[in-house]
């Protein structure tokens, strides 16, 4: 795969620069050079410098990025959400069939090239814009942010990986900067509106439930012998709460997420557990675990079988937060979403 991508960077730069390998000659030359010269210059001044804060970096842009490495599919979605799709080089190959894009955006999602991980593949891609999570800049992932830097390359870091608790607010920050860096403030600032409107109007509708009467519930991530993996802040917790639950575990850990017992599901005695579907645990082993344990056959979710499933996607940092959230609501309070 690497060598195939290598290979695909150099046909591009061919294509680029012609088959020909006989440089223009005397003036011609210098003529060409100066155009080229030229247009960069006209390009660069039209378009100023952008400043972002990214975290504790400072990130600089002086032109467009053309070739933007999207090192998931959230980053990849926001782009093609805000009309960007054809400033995407690359995009991650999908860690599950979980990961596909939303319905509305996979014939647009379709040319765009899958990259495996790697710095080399990064380079071959000619990437002049990273984005990605935290996670995604180290030197066994895509590459450090020095490493990049040396390269001139720019790193976004999506700004809810960047936060010790993340909510919708960081994914509204992360759309902003985008339509900052390629100017379309107007469409960022359009997409976040209606992001607004929707978590308003699913606030709305359960205004009047009581802390008494709310529903508390628990994340089943995944599993490994008795211990679950769930979570105790950041996204997925602030979305059940705008939609009007209880995360059965927020703060029960210094960490986003992290490693529980069953004793805990016990203890806690959810009235809805919510599954991530994503990665090599798949849904019928997680559904297993909650139904055939001795131990949780009390649990209020499990004795009702009140599961719902959610790709894992879907509570990430991108535009689905919204409608995640809706559907969490919808769930949790049926009677609130009557037509």
């Amino acid at each position: 795969m690497k060598k195939r991508l290598i290979a695909l960077a150099a046909a591009i730069v061919l294509s680029v620069t012609g088959c020909s390998t006989a440089a223009p000659s005397g003036s011609k030359q210098a003529e060409t050079s100066g155009s080229i010269a030229e247009t960069a210059g006209q390009q660069k001044e039209a378009y100023g410098e952008v400043v972002i804060q990214n975290g504790e970096r400072t990130i600089t842009f002086t032109s467009m990025p053309q070739k933007v490495l999207c090192c998931n599919l959230y980053s990849a979605e926001n782009m093609v959400m805000l009309g960007l799709k054809d400033y995407i080089a690359g995009r991650n190959v999908p860690a599950s069939k979980a990961e596909t894009p939303l319905p509305e955006l996979a014939d647009e999602f379709a040319p765009i090239p899958e990259i495996e991980v790697s710095h080399e593949n990064a380079v071959a891609l000619e990437a002049d814009l990273v984005i990605g999570q935290i996670s995604s800049f180290q030197e066994s992932k895509w590459g450090t942010y020095d490493m990049f830097g040396n390269k001139g390359v720019n790193c976004y870091t999506i700004t809810g990986t960047l936060v010790k608790d993340e909510t919708i607010e960081d994914v509204y920050t992360d759309i902003e900067n985008l339509g900052k860096i390629f100017k379309v403030e107007d469409r960022a600032s359009a997409l976040i509106d209606k992001m607004k409107k929707e978590i308003t109007d699913i606030q709305s509708a359960v205004s009047d439930i009581e802390e008494k009467d709310k529903v508390k519930v628990f994340v089943m991530d995944s599993f490994k012998g008795n211990e679950i993996y769930t979570t105790s802040a950041g996204l997925q917790s602030n979305l059940i709460e705008l939609a009007g639950g209880i995360n059965a575990t927020r703060n029960m850990a210094d960490s986003r997420w992290f490693n529980t017992s069953v004793e805990t599901l016990v203890k806690t005695n959810p009235d809805i557990i919510i599954f991530n579907d994503y990665g090599q645990q798949t849904m019928e082993e997680k559904m297993d675990f909650m139904n055939n344990n001795p131990a949780l056959a009390d649990v209020t979710a499990v004795k009702n079988k009140a599961y719902l499933t959610v790709p894992l996607v879907t509570v990430m940092q991108n535009i689905r937060s919204a409608s995640a959230c809706k559907s969490f609501a919808e769930f949790f309070y049926p009677e609130k979403f009557k037509q």
